[in-house]
């Protein structure tokens, strides 16, 4: 992984190590109309991307990303066996941020644990601030999902060559 990459698929590469097989599909932007057999999904996103002269030569960079673990809400009600109490809604948290019950560090297949691992280099911050967000959304084709949006910062600097004439 180059220190220079995509930083969405920088994330994308880092969710994918971290949950193997736990997810069906990883989404650079979210496509909005996921299959069915795409579920459990992670999508990944930039939402933002604030730039300001930093140092002499150099621009400070902040991007925000939103990474969303998808799930089929509908998983809750196929099965008589469903159990009330291991609904999606608590899945995603646990995707999200499970702790070890022992020392009550993150998982390491969790969301915030990965973020918290994250490669640094030609980084200077990563989260330092997280914030996350559930819910139920409807998608295209009456597909109904269960949602965390877990939103964080990445901040880095860039050279900016002297272009004087």
């Amino acid at each position: 992984m180059s220190k220079y990459e995509d930083n969405v698929q920088r994330v994308i590469k880092l969710m994918k190590d971290a949950f193997d097989t736990d997810f069906k599909e990883y989404y650079d932007g979210d496509p909005e109309d996921i299959p069915l057999f795409n579920l459990p999904a992670i999508i990944v996103t930039q939402t933002r991307d604030d730039t300001v002269e930093g140092a002499y030569a150099q621009d400070d960079v902040t991007e925000e990303i939103v990474i969303k673990v998808v799930l089929n809400k509908k998983d809750d009600f196929d099965n008589d066996k469903a159990d009330p109490l291991n609904m999606t809604e608590r899945k995603i948290r646990e995707y999200v941020g499970r702790r070890d019950p022992e020392t009550g560090e993150y998982g390491e297949k969790t969301v915030k644990g990965v973020l918290r691992r994250f490669g640094t280099e030609g980084i200077v911050a990563v989260a330092p601030r997280v914030s996350v967000e559930y819910g139920i959304v409807p998608r295209m084709n009456n597909l109904l999902t269960s949602e965390g949006h877990v939103t964080f910062t990445i901040t880095y600097t860039v050279d900016v060559d002297d272009f004087a004439v």
